[in-house]
């Protein structure tokens, strides 16, 4: 009982670190969104990580499926694996890109609360549809929770709703939808295909995709940028897509994606202190009570 207890506590610990780690991504996109072209960007973000999964997929002898003996690089797939392998490739792939297109349209603020905010509700939706889950009490009541929470730290109240889905808002509203489609494919392919593996398949899939179309945008025009570009961009790749995302897809083969996709109600708060911490932006009180009614809304969802 004591080991299953640590082992909750420490995945817990690795998932609201993994949210953490999102938080700041949308800080550090916006720093390079407009520096290239959303298609070069995406590009060498999926290649980047890629580089940086093959090593440790090769070190530490993942196998490709749980229960098979297939390890390191020398992997085999089944039919339902790859299929959503390569879905979730596709849905991944069109995410970062409607990202950084939103990044330089949209109001990225108010915009990443609203999407954090709207990705656990559309999972759920979609997992009541793909997995024939029932919605308890207490599912409805973290949702709602989730949702008050995101009001708080948006507050809506102070907004003229309509100039959201305007100026490129929409983009991140696309890829809210995008983004759940890819953890229910993420779910769906944990049944044969190890989450490490999943991610890897995906940046490399994506990156091949992704190099074909930046070829007429200058895909080798992130040559001279400076220190602080290649900050943002490795932080971008390794640490946000590489380690937090494979936790995120560990934590929807394990949990489901409607309890991993929970998680994401804490990456507003997360937002904050990143801003707090690199922009001077001062949080106020409702930012942080908006913070603890979405960390209680996490807690209902996935408590036993």
């Amino acid at each position: 009982m004591m080991i299953n207890s640590n082992k909750t506590f420490l995945f817990t610990l690795l998932m609201v670190i993994s949210m953490t780690i999102w938080g700041g991504s949308w800080v550090s996109a916006k720093a390079i969104a407009d520096t290239l072209p959303p298609e070069t960007l995406t590009f060498w973000r999926f290649l980047i990580t890629f580089l940086s999964l093959f090593p440790v997929l090769f070190f530490l002898k993942e196998p490709a499926h749980p229960r098979t003996k297939s390890f390191g690089v020398r992997v085999k797939l089944n039919r339902h694996g790859l299929a959503y392998t390569i879905l979730g490739s596709i849905f991944m792939g069109l995410y970062l890109y409607v990202f950084f297109k939103g990044l330089i349209y949209g109001f990225a603020g108010a915009a990443g609360v609203l999407v954090t905010t709207m990705i656990p509700i559309i999972t759920f939706v979609l997992s009541i549809f793909f997995f024939r889950r029932k919605m308890s009490a207490r599912d409805f009541l973290g949702l709602t929770l989730g949702v008050i929470g995101g009001g708080i730290l948006l507050q809506v109240w102070t907004l003229d709703l309509n100039k959201i889905f305007m100026h490129g808002n929409v983009y991140f509203l696309l890829g809210a939808v995008l983004w759940a489609l890819l953890t229910i494919c993420s779910q769906k392919a944990g049944d044969s295909v190890s989450p490490l593996f999943f991610n890897l398949f995906t940046s490399g899939f994506c990156a091949l995709l992704f190099f074909f179309i930046c070829l007429s945008h200058g895909a080798l025009s992130i040559a001279g940028k400076n220190q602080i570009f290649w900050f943002n961009m490795i932080y971008l790749s390794v640490i946000s897509s590489g380690l937090a995302t494979t936790i995120y897809f560990f934590a929807s083969s394990r949990l489901g994606s409607h309890k991993a996709s929970s998680f994401v109600f804490l990456v507003p708060s997360s937002a904050v202190i990143f801003s707090w911490l690199f922009l001077g932006e001062q949080p106020r009180v409702l930012t942080i009570a908006g913070g603890l009614v979405a960390a209680a809304a996490v807690y209902l969802i996935n408590m036993k």
